[in-house]
């Protein structure tokens, strides 16, 4: 055994990394890595003496405890990145990470990384807020430590093909849970992790020579000055779980002209709390009536949807879309054979400029960029142009540029026992929590849903542009996806 977590999930320069490890080998190695094309290593040490810790009964609720076993020195000159931690003893490999800001504001552009959903998804210790054991969506834990390692494959994966989300052939047996289970893994590594879509937006990046500085989810929080010194901020990939607090600091940056570019999808669904120092994470999400907020002054700040009847904030006023009005696409029985990508409506869009893309035209089909979990609102089309109605909580003025059906999961669509018997499925549980009943006739207004791609811009002249898809990231090879993107982060940064 070989498992390992930094004490912290961001530093700076010039700080110092607390690394916190348990074996049972005598001694391990270790390197510290900074993610690029051609990893970049920092720092490597040898025959580290090994020590066994326990793993407590508690162990995912308050975290592993395990002590401080190095203390690493960061180089006042290593650039905000983010760095893997890899050790590694007689066979054995295990990996752990953290996030390096800037001293300094290096470039406009701050990309802030899902944290908060890698550790909703972590079932180191036998639960995650999804289920206390097994693959199936049962239970799940109320609160979670961010004091745990990372289970294999939510930092790196095999070279072999991996993604929920299928490509070309039509498979309601999703082939990554038959493929994980080929590698040891579990199918909840699927959906939160650096190995599926961080890395391949970083990798673009690079490619473009695009310069950006990282921060984590709750960086937000802890330094509310961080957010001064950029014009941009960039979320990519799956980034589910946001806290009250989060959502202040960039609403208030939009609210102040700042801008923000969600290349993600499933954004800003559940609302958390971070406790215990900001170690804890508290999430009832399902269960959410067990929270103690519940019928308190605080009612707003359940860990419910963000979409939640109390809590009257749903994500939308922030990014302009919601996963209650989207859904899934080309995932296991949901939209399984669409054509995977968005059909243009608004092709003079500045986003669009230099892509040739014409009204009617497809984009990212080829790629499945509409592709596991989407986000949509409430739409009436006018004169063929699909305009939001705004009572879900759209800005009036967002446009929509391209849509594409997506579905939420019913018991018939969903994979097979994934949904036990006691548990609601998405759509069922969407009403419920939206619209406060699960009946046939509420059913029905959440099961048509749609992803969307569009933008708004507030009073202030601060914009937001949403993707309105997990996959966005992995489309990048696209040439007219890789040119919208490259329109909003150079259009947005200055």
């Amino acid at each position: 055994m070989l498992e390992a977590y930094c004490g912290r999930r961001s530093y700076l320069p010039g700080g110092t990394l607390e690394l916190k490890v348990s074996t049972d080998a005598p001694a391990y190695d270790l390197a510290i890595v900074r993610h690029a094309r051609a990893p970049v290593e920092m720092l490597r040490m040898e025959a580290i003496t090994g020590v066994s810790h326990p793993i407590p009964d508690d162990v995912v609720e308050n975290g592993c405890g395990w002590p401080v076993a190095l203390t690493i020195d960061i180089g006042a000159d290593w650039p905000s990145g983010f760095y893997l931690v890899r050790l590694s003893s007689a066979g054995e490999m295990t990996e752990t990470f953290f996030v390096l800001r800037a001293a300094k504001a290096v470039s406009k552009i701050l990309w802030v990384i899902e944290t908060n959903t890698w550790n909703a998804y972590n079932y180191f210790g036998g639960a995650s807020t999804y289920t206390t054991g097994g693959d199936v969506y049962a239970g799940g834990a109320p609160r979670v430590s961010f004091q745990r390692p990372l289970p294999r494959g939510f930092l790196s994966l095999p070279d072999s093909e991996h993604r929920l989300a299928t490509v070309g052939v039509v498979d309601k047996d999703v082939p990554y849970f038959i493929w994980a289970e080929t590698q040891g893994l579990t199918g909840w590594t699927g959906a939160a992790s650096w190995a599926h879509w961080g890395c391949r937006f970083s990798d673009w990046l690079e490619d473009q020579s695009i310069e950006v500085d990282l921060a984590v989810n709750s960086d937000l929080v802890d330094f509310p000055e961080l957010l001064a010194d950029y014009r941009l901020v960039v979320s990519v990939g799956h980034d589910e779980y946001w806290s009250w607090e989060m959502r202040d600091a960039i609403e208030g940056f939009v609210a102040r002209g700042g801008n923000v570019a969600f290349f993600s999808g499933n954004v800003a669904y559940w609302q958390v709390r971070l406790e215990n120092g900001g170690e804890q994470m508290v999430a009832f999400k399902t269960n959410v009536e067990g929270d103690p907020v519940i019928g308190t002054d605080d009612e707003r700040r359940n860990t419910g949807m963000w979409s939640n009847w109390r809590t009257r904030r749903p994500e939308n006023q922030m990014t302009g879309l919601s996963f209650t009005r989207g859904g899934y696409a080309r995932f296991a029985g949901a939209t399984p054979a669409s054509s995977g990508g968005y059909s243009i409506y608004r092709h003079r869009h500045w986003a669009l400029a230099g892509t040739a893309l014409a009204y009617g035209d497809l984009l990212g089909g080829s790629s499945s960029l509409v592709g596991f979990e989407c986000d949509g609102c409430l739409f009436q089309m006018e004169y063929g142009l699909p305009r939001p109605t705004g009572e879900d909580g759209t800005p009036a003025n967002f446009e929509i540029i391209a849509m594409a059906p997506v579905t939420l999961w019913s018991r018939e669509t969903a994979p097979e026992g994934l949904f036990p018997d006691g548990e609601l499925p998405d759509v069922e549980l969407v009403a419920e929590q939206v619209a406060g009943a699960h009946d046939a006739q509420t059913v029905e207004k959440f099961v048509h849903g749609h992803a969307m791609m569009g933008s708004y811009t507030s009073p202030a002249g601060g914009t937001v542009f949403s993707a309105g898809t997990t996959d966005w990231a992995y489309a990048l090879r696209d040439s007219q996806v890789s040119r919208i993107t490259r329109n909003v982060l150079e259009k947005l940064s200055f």
